[in-house]
């Protein structure tokens, strides 16, 4: 197994991702894919974010200067801290053009949870002073916290109704005890529309998943090659991009772009016509796929096809070239009258930590193949990290 599975194999059995993963409601293949998409929702974007936290920071400070109290200033400095940390995290991975690393916006949306507590149960220690204006504008800013909890994070219905029942419990408690009882049917209103938004989760979280699948779906046709049903150039370059996207720290192994031609495709085509060629295509896709499974492979476009190795397998990858020539070389005996021979050559290109472009690395895998292709049919090149081809 390639560093790789086990690495995916660790984060199916993070207790934190199989907890995320339910509070999807998603079947956990389905779960899985769209992990990625669902972080994005729950993530605010720094302004979004900034706006929703001066909300918060200006309760809490209401709070302290109204009531002068140790538990509402202990209240203030916690909002300012954690919030900072917040704000600190989306400046640092959104503003600077970075994605936000799943177990960052994991690690994000309990630090949240941690914020909403703390505001819930300010705004109920605020109502029970009965201090003008304080139970006005804690039942205002309940309200928005819940409608936020039911739109932004509609992708995990499990948690938002967790919290929202979590935090409306204790308001609506304080509501109807504070003050002599004077604001009970202030709380018993506020139940029932909370209880009404709180019900629009699931109808968002319908809409959501829809859009979600749809968009999902919609990437998968746009990076697919229609004839041999492999990833196409814009799926490699996408997923090129995604790691080149990963934190310096997640860049820890070396990365292998096999960079593959057929050697006589243009002659195959002009023997037996374009079905045939066609033909030779899917077949030949598919052997490269196989032999170099379980790494992505790819069909670049004509008769170009890439094979990407990453993680413990990367060192193997001149052996890997060298099976996927061999596959290329086996006689195909079903497409033609007579057995087909295409045969193809590989060009090497390796990344790694601290020097990784996805194009550049393309680029000098496309030249290790011409170094392949003078060396004869059937041949591999290895790139070295300088860019300097050398025939393996």
């Amino acid at each position: 197994m390639t560093s790789t599975s086990h690495s995916t194999d660790r984060r199916r059995h993070d207790p934190l991702v199989r907890l995320f993963d339910w509070l999807t409601t998603l079947p956990p293949d389905e779960a899985a894919r769209h992990r990625g998409d669902i972080l994005a929702t729950a993530m605010l974007s720094p302004f979004a974010l900034l706006t929703s936290s001066l909300g918060i920071l200006m309760m809490s400070l209401l709070a302290m200067l109204f009531t002068q109290a140790p538990w509402a200033t202990a209240w203030f400095v916690a909002d300012v801290l954690l919030l900072g940390a917040r704000f600190a995290l989306a400046w640092r991975y959104q503003i600077r053009g970075g994605a936000i690393p799943d177990a960052i916006a994991r690690r994000t949306i309990c630090l949240t949870c941690l914020v909403f507590v703390l505001f819930s149960a300010g705004c109920s220690a605020s109502l029970m002073t009965a201090t003008p204006p304080l139970p006005m504008v804690a039942t205002a800013s309940m309200m928005g916290l819940v409608a936020g909890l039911a739109t932004r994070w509609a992708a995990l219905p499990r948690l938002a109704l967790f919290t929202i029942v979590l935090y409306t419990i204790p308001f609506c408690i304080a509501g109807m005890i504070a003050d002599g009882g004077s604001f009970v049917a202030g709380a018993m209103q506020f139940l029932i529309v909370t209880t009404g938004t709180a019900a629009l989760t699931l109808q968002n979280h319908r809409t959501l998943v829809a859009m979600l699948r749809a968009e999902r779906k919609a990437r998968a046709l746009a990076e697919t090659d229609v004839l041999t049903g492999l990833p196409n150039r814009a799926g490699l370059l996408s997923r090129l991009h995604r790691r080149a996207e990963r934190p310096p720290e997640a860049n820890i192994s070396t990365i292998a772009l096999l960079f593959v031609d057929l050697d006589r495709f243009k002659a195959i085509n002009d023997a037996h016509g374009h079905s045939a060629g066609d033909a030779v295509l899917t077949t030949l896709g598919q052997r490269i796929a196989r032999t170099a499974a379980p790494h992505f492979t790819c069909r670049l476009g004509g008769d170009e096809f890439v094979v990407m190795v990453e993680g413990g397998d990367v060192a193997l990858a001149p052996s890997i070239a060298r099976r996927v020539a061999d596959a290329l070389a086996e006689p195909m005996p079903d497409i033609a009258a007579d057995p087909i021979i295409a045969g193809g050559s590989v060009g090497i290109a390796f990344g790694t930590p601290g020097r990784f472009d996805g194009e550049q690395l393309l680029a000098e895998a496309d030249a290790a193949l011409y170094v392949a292709k003078r060396a004869g049919d059937g041949s591999e090149v290895a790139v070295a990290p300088t860019g300097m081809a050398s025939a393996a």
